[in-house]
C-alpha cells in the first residue's frame, strides 16, 4: 500500500511540474526562392552561334514547385512563358559578322517567389549570308524573244525570313548596276532585251547586308523580225519546212519563228506579252493532230484580236479542246472563229482526196500524204464566211461540213483551219491559197 502511494505521488509530482513548463511559440519557416539555368543546345559554352538560336533553361524550387519563367532579351520587355524551351532570331549590325546579345531567365515559385539572380547568358552571334537560286521549273526555254520572267527564292540558316531580298543585273549591264527585288516579290520580268547570249546574275541580302554567293543563268534572246510572228506548235518536220518556206516566199523581209513544241513558257505574261506587245500584225500558229498549246492563251489572243490584228490558225486538234462535250464549250470557238458546233470528230483524208472551194477565185486543194489523221468538220455561225468544205464524195461525215473558214465574214480578222494544211499540197498549190486567204481575206 506504501508503494501504491508513492508511485501516485510521483506521477502527480510530473503532471504539476509539465503544466508549468511553457510551450514555445511556432515561427513560421520562409519560403526559398527557386534557381533558374540556361543553356544553348546542350552547351555549356561556344565561340559563335548562327542568328537563329535555340535556348533551354531550367528551373529548381528547393522548397516547392516552378509555375513558370520570365526572360528578356537584350533587357526589353520581358516575357511569360511555362515552356523551357524557345527559338530566337538575333540580329547583327550592319557590316558586323557578329554581335552580342544578352538573355536573362529567371523562375517563379508555386508562392510567387522569384530568383533573385537570374541566369544571363551572352550571345556571340555570327551573321550567315543567304543562299540564292533560280526556281528551275520556273525557268525560261533556253530560248525566248525579247521577253523573259526569272522567278527565284532564298534560304538562310538564320531563318529564311531574314532574307530581306535579291540583287541581279544583265550581263548586258555595268557591274556597278545592281537592281533590287524585295523578297515577297521574287520574280523579275525582263523587256527589251538585247538580242543574242545573255545570262542573268542574282544573290540574295540578308537584313545585315550580308550577301549570297552569287548564282546565275544564261539563255539566248532571239531577235524580232517583221511583223509577222510563226507560232511552232508541232513537232512535225514537214510542216516546219512548209510554213518557213511559205514565209521565205511570200514574206521576204522577214519574220520570227518562235517554238512551242514543248510547251508554252511557264510565265503567261511573257507569252501574252510576245502576243500583244512585240508589235505583231499576223500571227501564224499551226498545230500537231494529237496535241496544241493554243487553248491555253486564248484569252491573250482576245485581246490581240480585240485590238484588230490578224490570226491565221491551222490546228486539227483545237475544236477537241474548246467544244469537247465533256466541257461546256469555250466562247472564244463562236466569237472569234466562227465555229457553231462540230459535226464531224476526227476524220481523215486519203491521199489524192480533194478540197474544193465553195468560192471562186480559190485552186482545189489535195491531199499529198498517203492519209491525213485527225480533223474536225464544223458548222460555222451565220457571221462566218466558208472558204473550203470537208468532200462529199466518199462521204465518212454528214453533209459538207466547214474545214476553211474566215470571221467574221465583213472583215474577217481570222483563217481559221481545222486540219494539217502542210498535207494539202498535192497540186503544189497550197502555198498560194494560204497566200490569198491572208491577202485577199485577211487584207494583210
Amino acid at each position: 500500500m506504501a508503494k501504491f502511494k508513492i508511485c501516485v505521488t510521483i506521477v502527480l509530482s510530473f503532471l504539476v511540474l509539465t503544466s508549468c513548463i511553457k510551450k514555445p511559440e511556432d515561427v513560421p519557416v520562409e519560403n526559398l526562392p527557386p534557381e533558374t539555368y540556361c543553356f544553348i543546345s546542350h552547351v555549356d559554352t561556344v565561340d559563335t552561334v548562327p542568328a537563329k538560336v535555340t535556348l533551354y533553361w531550367i528551373g529548381n524550387d528547393p522548397d516547392g514547385e516552378i509555375q513558370g519563367y520570365y526572360y528578356s532579351v537584350d533587357n526589353e520587355d520581358t516575357v511569360f512563358t511555362v515552356r523551357t524551351t524557345e527559338t530566337f532570331t538575333f540580329s547583327v549590325s550592319e557590316g558586323d559578322t557578329y554581335d552580342f546579345h544578352c538573355f536573362q531567365v529567371w523562375a517563379v515559385d508555386n508562392e510567387g517567389a522569384y530568383d533573385p539572380t537570374p541566369t544571363k547568358v551572352v550571345i556571340p552571334v555570327r551573321n550567315s549570308p543567304p543562299v540564292a537560286f533560280f526556281i528551275s521549273d520556273m525557268l525560261p526555254p533556253d530560248t525566248t524573244l525579247t521577253v523573259a520572267s526569272f522567278y527565284f527564292g532564298a534560304t538562310d540558316i538564320d531563318g529564311d525570313q531574314s532574307v530581306s531580298g535579291f540583287l541581279y543585273r544583265l550581263s548586258t549591264e555595268p557591274e556597278t548596276l545592281l537592281h533590287y527585288v524585295p523578297r515577297d516579290s521574287g520574280s523579275v520580268f525582263l523587256t527589251d532585251l538585247d538580242p543574242g547570249e545573255r545570262t542573268i546574275y542574282l544573290a540574295a541580302v540578308d537584313e545585315s547586308h550580308a550577301l549570297s554567293e552569287v548564282v546565275s543563268h544564261t539563255w539566248y534572246v532571239k531577235p524580232v523580225r517583221g511583223q509577222i510572228l510563226l507560232m511552232d506548235d508541232a513537232n512535225v518536220n514537214q510542216a516546219d519546212l512548209f510554213f518557213r518556206n511559205f514565209l521565205d516566199t511570200y514574206y521576204p523581209d522577214g519574220y520570227t519563228v518562235f517554238s512551242v513544241e514543248s510547251g508554252l513558257p511557264y510565265s503567261f505574261r511573257d507569252i501574252d506579252y510576245m502576243i500583244n506587245n512585240l508589235g505583231f500584225r499576223l500571227i501564224i500558229w499551226y498545230t500537231a493532230d494529237q496535241s496544241e498549246h493554243f487553248s491555253n492563251v486564248v484569252n491573250s489572243f482576245s485581246t490581240y484580236l480585240d485590238s484588230r490584228k490578224k490570226l491565221v490558225l491551222i490546228s486539227p486538234a483545237i475544236l477537241n479542246v474548246l467544244m469537247n462535250p465533256a466541257f461546256p464549250p469555250s466562247p472564244f470557238a463562236r466569237n472569234y472563229l466562227g465555229v457553231d458546233s462540230v459535226s464531224a470528230w476526227d476524220k481523215i483524208l486519203l491521199r489524192n482526196e480533194k478540197l474544193y472551194p465553195v468560192i471562186s477565185g480559190f485552186d482545189t486543194l489535195s491531199c499529198s500524204a498517203s492519209i491525213v489523221s485527225r480533223l474536225d468538220g464544223f458548222l460555222p455561225v451565220s457571221l462566218c464566211k466558208i472558204i473550203y468544205t470537208l468532200p462529199t464524195i466518199p462521204a465518212r461525215w454528214q453533209g459538207n461540213p466547214a474545214c476553211i473558214v474566215t470571221y467574221p465574214a465583213s472583215d474577217p480578222l481570222v483563217a481559221f483551219i481545222s486540219l494539217q494544211y502542210y498535207a494539202l499540197d498535192g497540186n503544189n498549190n497550197a502555198d498560194a491559197v494560204l497566200s490569198k486567204l491572208i491577202t485577199q481575206e485577211l487584207h494583210f
